[in-house]
């Protein structure tokens, strides 16, 4: 697969995907356990892949269970597939909002760098 993500921006997403989760926990005083459940029990989460929620689990606790090439895969695939990333939706109800700022704008840039005009509902570009 021909990325146009690189291991560096992958790897800062993870870090800072790692860095939300935490300050959930953190801001609420409740345990990664805890917040783990409350992720799950968002509705916004039932559009995020099964099979993905385990790789998910382990970055927000922050030892990922796959090599930062396969989660740059399925990030890429993610965001091809629904125009997004399906984890920040999720994030941004649980903060109320508040996500950090470094991620929003790195999962904007990782956006960009993924998708091309084409890809792009309502698109007319040839």
């Amino acid at each position: 697969m021909n990325h146009p993500l690189t291991l560096e921006d992958t790897e800062k997403y993870i870090n800072l995907l790692a860095k939300q989760f935490n300050e959930l926990g953190r801001s609420q005083i409740l345990s990664n356990k805890k917040i783990w459940a409350m992720f799950l029990a968002q509705e916004e989460s039932n559009i995020i892949p099964r099979e993905n929620l385990p790789v998910i689990e382990s970055i927000f606790l922050g030892s990922p269970m796959i090599p930062i090439e396969a989660f740059r895969d399925i990030a890429t695939n993610v965001l091809r597939e629904y125009k997004y990333c399906t984890i920040i939706p999720v994030l941004y109800k649980m903060a109320n909002g508040n996500l950090l700022p470094e991620l929003v704008n790195h999962s904007l840039k990782i956006t960009a760098c993924v998708l091309k005009p084409e890809d792009l509902p309502g698109s007319n570009y040839k």
